[in-house]
């Protein structure tokens, strides 16, 4: 039986049903990328949305993002094409709510493509400010089951990454990079003020694209992002550092370690709020990516950078490569049964 919530509008009292499963629909008609395909900051920013809906109908709690999983585009999302977005609740700590999502594209003839999977989590917070505790998640069928221990054994492999990260030297070493600065203005906000962690993820995705594009000197896309753990929120008014290193290369791929701090503008030292490290490849336009010049660490800092970085790579590949339970028998198609 569904739990409900007794709400309160206006001189009514209402029992709403608390939500384990929501479905959105979206659609990008214009851009910032030349490219045809929506960009994956947007994508992850659609994602968000959906996920913090279905976290905050099951805590009845206003809810921050704590963590973004990752993300591997197997299908280019489409421009100017309907985008469904779903998201299940899989598991619940004492204060979070884990959220298995996925993209979606109609097939022409019938079906679903799967473009992406993504684990979210949500800390629900109280009217104090301050987490407060949610309503357990209990599994009732196998398949629940199977996401549920899924989601216990990836929270394994987000330990070592942030530890991983926390060893990160100060210095981001002396390959092509970049910072944006500015001012956090938008109306991307969750209802207590705090700016919703699928802007933040926009601006992670912008900073490593132009970062990737000044090194290769082609457009780029996203073709894995995500991993990002969210340490403290952004406030509107804070001012904001995103600062983009290239800290790896493959023969087709360039790795970019982004960080995002914020504070006060007067503030000279603003707190880390996230890291992240996207996957850039430079598509040629028959459906294949571009060879690249390869880098070479020089600096102390460049080898001490990437050396985590092929750490926090190795950990992110080890939670990829786990066959998702969300899906069914064949890859790359929707089991309708599960979602169901």
């Amino acid at each position: 039986m569904t739990p409900n919530t007794i709400v309160r509008v206006g001189a009514n009292v209402v029992r709403v049903a608390r939500r384990s499963s929501i479905e959105l629909t979206f659609r990008e008609v214009k851009g910032t990328s030349r490219d045809s395909t929506v960009a994956a900051g947007v994508v992850v920013d659609w994602i968000d949305k959906t996920a913090y809906a279905c976290a905050a109908s099951w805590s009845r709690a206003s809810c921050v993002t704590s963590y973004v999983g990752n993300m591997h585009f197997a299908v280019p999302v489409p421009r100017d094409t309907p985008v469904t977005v779903q998201a299940r609740v899989v598991h619940t700590g004492r204060t979070s709510v884990h959220v298995q999502t996925r993209v979606l594209i109609a097939k022409p003839g019938g079906g679903w493509t799967v473009c992406t999977e993504c684990f979210m989590i949500y800390v629900a917070i109280g009217e104090d400010g301050e987490p407060t505790s949610v309503a357990p998640f209990s599994p009732s069928t196998e398949l629940e089951r199977r996401r549920d221990v899924d989601a216990s054994q990836r929270m394994i492999h987000r330990k070592q990454i942030e530890e991983t990260i926390q060893q990160l030297p100060a210095s981001m070493g002396t390959s092509e990079g970049l910072t944006l600065r500015f001012i956090a203005e938008t109306d991307q906000r969750y209802p207590d003020g705090k700016i919703r962690g699928g802007a933040v993820m926009k601006w992670i995705d912008l900073a490593a694209e132009i970062c990737a594009e000044r090194y290769c000197g082609y457009d780029v896309a996203s073709v894995l992002t995500g991993g990002v753990r969210f340490y403290r929120p952004i406030t509107e008014g804070d001012l904001v550092e995103v600062d983009a290193r290239l800290v790896l290369t493959g023969s087709k791929s360039m790795h970019v370690l982004v960080r995002v701090r914020a504070g006060d503008r007067w503030d000279k030292q603003p707190q880390v709020v996230a890291y992240g490290l996207p996957v850039m490849v430079a598509p040629d336009g028959t459906g294949s990516a571009r060879r690249i010049a390869r880098w070479e660490p020089i600096s102390d800092e460049d080898h001490a950078v990437a050396e985590k970085a092929r750490r926090i790579r190795d950990l992110r590949n080890a939670t990829l490569v786990t066959p998702s339970p969300h899906a069914g028998p064949n890859e790359g198609v929707v089991d309708e049964a599960a979602l169901a």
